[in-house]
Order: structure tokens, then C-alpha cells, then sequence
């Protein structure tokens, strides 16, 4: 389902995961609770844990991958034409059971310095590349859930709160490198421009030696 929800990272999953756990939710279509988040905790875990079991690839599979692997990040987001297969799994109607499960391939992933598998459309991925499908794959399950109540508002606001710190943060550490820049080049010795006053000089001396060689001939 299409959502602007925008997820990098495993951190980013888990905040957003905290929101849905404690807001009032209901599900935007016939899907549960508890296939959203087993769906999105086996992704995980295969991830870490079906090392080995790659399929062969030839070539072309591999530049078609890693083009579709392209796509996906600039587009940032599952589209209609490149849903999600397999999706839903059956539903085993325990949505607590499912939560600990997503939560604990959370932990594991984060935990996980490698190898990772092999992805079966996209190919080899490192840990920041699997992360970042784990994140767009969160977004696209986390739009079949739908928040609302007071909850969701608040976290909404400290959201853009966060985001509008972090870009004045930003800016102001600009600020302070440019001005460092700038107090650097004011505080340079005096002696620094000597090289400029040794070029000026040199014709000078050519003169001299000019003037010396006319008086010989004279």
C-alpha cells in the first residue's frame, strides 16, 4: 500500500513502531496486524540467517537486479507495478507474538556484522544496503495500518520538532565552520605574505644587475 512514510534505517523502524504500538490503529484493508509485522520480521531475518543458500545468477540476472535495486532507492517506495511477493502471509491471528518477533529481528539485525544473504531479485547486498530495503519494505507494511487519536498527533508534532532542531543544529555548525574559516585567514602571521615581497624584489635585482653590466661597458 502507498505511503509517504519515509524509513532508512533500523532505527527509523523501531521509532515508528513505538508510535503504532501505543496509538489507537485500525487496519486500512483486509490485512492484520499480526501478518504485517511477521512478514516484515521474516524479511529480517532471512536477511541474517539464509547465508549459503544463494541461487546461481547469470549476468544479465545480475545487471537486472542491480538496476531494479537502483530503482527502488531512487524511487524510495513500492509502486503498484513492483508490489511485494508473497505478501501477506496467513494470518496466525497473534499480533503479540508477531510484535516480539519483529522486535527481536530488530535487535538481531542491528547486532549482525555479517555475512548477510543474498536477496533473491536485487542479489549480494552489504548490511547498509539490506537496511535500506528493510526500510522501504517497513514504510510499504506500516501503510496498511492506520493511526489516529491524540497519540498519533503528538508524535506527529515532536516528529517535525526533531526535524526542525536537526536542520537548525545544521546550519548554525555551518555557520561556525565558515566563521572559524574566516577568523583563521584574519589571524595569519604577518610573515605569511614574505614570499610576495621576495617576488616584487627579484626585478629589482635584475635591474641592478643591468645597470652593473652597462657601467662595464662603458
Amino acid at each position: 500500500m502507498k505511503s509517504t512514510l519515509k524509513l532508512k534505517t533500523i532505527d527509523d523502524i523501531e521509532r515508528e513502531l513505538s508510535i503504532i504500538v501505543v496509538c489507537e490503529k485500525k487496519q486500512k484493508a483486509d490485512i492484520t496486524l499480526s501478518q504485517v509485522y511477521d512478514f516484515l520480521a521474516e524479511s529480517i531475518e532471512l536477511s541474517i540467517q539464509r547465508i549459503g543458500s544463494t541461487t546461481k545468477r547469470n549476468t544479465i540476472n545480475k545487471i537486472l537486479g542491480k538496476y531494479k535495486f537502483a530503482k527502488l532507492l531512487s524511487k524510495g517506495s513500492y509502486t503498484k507495478a513492483n508490489q511485494i511477493p508473497g505478501f501477506p502471509l496467513k494470518d496466525l491471528g497473534d499480533a503479540e507474538s508477531a510484535l516480539l518477533r519483529l522486535k527481536t529481528s530488530l535487535t538481531a539485525f542491528k547486532l549482525h556484522s555479517g555475512p548477510f544473504a543474498d536477496h533473491p531479485v536485487f542479489g549480494e547486498l552489504d548490511k547498509k544496503q539490506w537496511e535500506r530495503i528493510h526500510g522501504i519494505l517497513a514504510a510499504f507494511l506500516f501503510g496498511y495500518i492506520q493511526l489516529y487519536g491524540d497519540e498519533k498527533l503528538r508524535f506527529a508534532k515532536d516528529r517535525e520538532q526533531k526535524k526542525e532542531k536537526a536542520f537548525a543544529d545544521k546550519k548554525q555548525h555551518q555557520h561556525h565552520h565558515q566563521q572559524k574559516k574566516k577568523d583563521d585567514r584574519d589571524t595569519k602571521p604577518s610573515g605569511h605574505n614574505s614570499r610576495k615581497w621576495k617576488n616584487k624584489k627579484k626585478p629589482h635585482n635584475k635591474g641592478n644587475k643591468n645597470q652593473g653590466s652597462g657601467g662595464g661597458l662603458r
